[in-house]
């Protein structure tokens, strides 16, 4: 496949393979190093009742050795290159990554890898095993912090009995559950076979990448079409956690445009996440109500949500709520500062100048932007876009994703249900 190689650095964006691989890259020329990613279209929600947690557990076993190379030959090849080389799952995919010095020798040995761990893992049955108890150990290390395990309980709220409301890891009783025909098969029909689209960033060959990428067999594109239905309403529940853990939370409408996710991401600055942002300014340093409070989102295929997080005091539950609620209709009354807006602005340009010489951070703002449908931009585009919100960008985001809107408050603390007033 001839790609001209000016352009290429010029573009450094999405390209399709003649196997139905996607690759989605950013040349950088000044950088010694490179982050490839390989992500798979499964997670969580692909999961059937009788397979919880399989998408972590296969994706735990990935590193567990090949029809070439055993587990310490695949750790070893990255250790000896000075690089690193890991793996998460999300509700939606899993991705695998390395970010390692960027020598061609290096890049051909790390994509060669990669595409054996696609292809060619076994899947041994004493590796299982000692995995089966490392992941149960995952499990009960999540269960004991109050902010994970709150995550999952938030998400059972927001998205009760649907494919999302599923933990990523399945509880100790599923994953004991879990044969090895069950991980073979979701290997095979997933990972092995399945969607995959591999991101890179940093300096590399391109030509070399799709040469190594074009030898894996034909992708198949598999039908997982969703459609989440966010639920509303007040709900608390009883916790073993000194701490109460708060979650004030908006349905996202998806897509998002590339102006609304950057308005968004400009309202989120000046909402929560910054030290000089409002809920930080008001709940933590004005009032001492909190040690941790910030805004945050989560998106997926198909929905989003947006909203606040507080870890309290059980005694300072319902003036967290109270303040909570005042802040989010303080929003709804569109009064936004010129001020406060230029500040979230710069800040997020600064992350960005900063971020754009780190490759892992570019690779993996490749992958969230590809995986929301937005258009894969540049540092210098990023940049511009961010300064281009206007006031008027976030008021009308606030009038059509808050203003009227019912959110999700969840309170997982020590008291009952019937305790709070909103």
């Amino acid at each position: 496949m001839a790609v001209c190689r000016s352009c290429f650095k010029k573009m450094g964006k999405k390209t399709v393979l003649k196997n139905k691989v996607v690759l989605v890259s950013e040349y950088m020329s000044h950088s010694h190093n490179a982050a490839i990613g390989f992500m798979f279209s499964v997670g969580s929600r692909h999961e059937k009742e009788t397979e919880r947690g399989i998408s972590h557990f296969c994706e735990h076993m990935l590193f567990k050795g090949t029809t070439s190379r055993k587990r310490r030959d695949i750790v070893f090849a990255f250790d000896k290159m000075g690089g690193l080389v890991n793996a998460f799952t999300e509700r939606d995919d899993v991705f695998m990554y390395s970010v390692l010095p960027s020598s061609p020798e290096n890049i051909s040995i790390a994509v060669e890898i990669l595409c054996d761990m696609t292809q060619n893992c076994i899947f041994p049955v004493d590796e299982i095993e000692k995995e089966r108890t490392v992941i149960q150990n995952e499990i009960s290390a999540v269960e004991d912090d109050i902010e994970e395990s709150s995550i999952d309980q938030l998400a059972d709220f927001m998205w009760h009995n649907q494919d999302l409301a599923q933990t990523i890891t399945g509880t100790v009783d599923d994953v004991a559950s879990i044969t090895r025909e069950q991980l073979f098969d979701w290997y095979e029909k997933y990972i092995k076979n399945g969607p995959l689209t591999v991101f890179i960033s940093g300096k590399f060959d391109f030509e070399t990448i799709i040469s190594m990428l074009e030898k894996l067999p034909d992708r198949k594109i598999l039908d997982c079409s969703f459609n989440a239905k966010f639920c509303s309403g007040f709900k608390s529940k009883k916790s073993r956690f000194n701490q109460v853990q708060l979650y004030y939370m908006y349905p996202l409408k998806m897509p998002l445009d590339i102006r609304q996710y950057y308005a968004l991401l400009v309202l989120n600055a000046l909402f929560g996440d910054t030290m000089t942002s409002r809920l930080f300014e008001h709940l933590r340093e004005d009032r001492g109500l909190c040690y941790s409070v910030y805004s945050f989102m989560s998106c997926y295929c198909d929905t989003g949500v947006w909203g606040a997080a507080v870890s309290c005091d059980s005694k300072q539950t319902q003036m967290v709520l109270d303040c909570l609620k005042k802040e989010f209709d303080l929003l709804c009354t569109r009064n936004i500062s010129d001020e406060e807006i230029s500040l979230a602005k710069e800040h997020l340009c600064g992350e960005e100048l900063m971020g754009c010489d780190d490759v892992e951070y570019v690779m993996k703002k490749l992958q969230r932007h590809y995986l929301m449908s937005l258009s894969l931009l540049d540092t210098q585009e990023t940049v511009s876009t961010i300064r281009s919100i206007e006031k008027n960008d976030i008021i009308k985001y606030v009038e059509s994703n808050i203003m009227n809107v019912e959110p999700a408050v969840f309170v997982y603390g020590k008291k009952a249900v019937r305790d709070f007033i909103l």
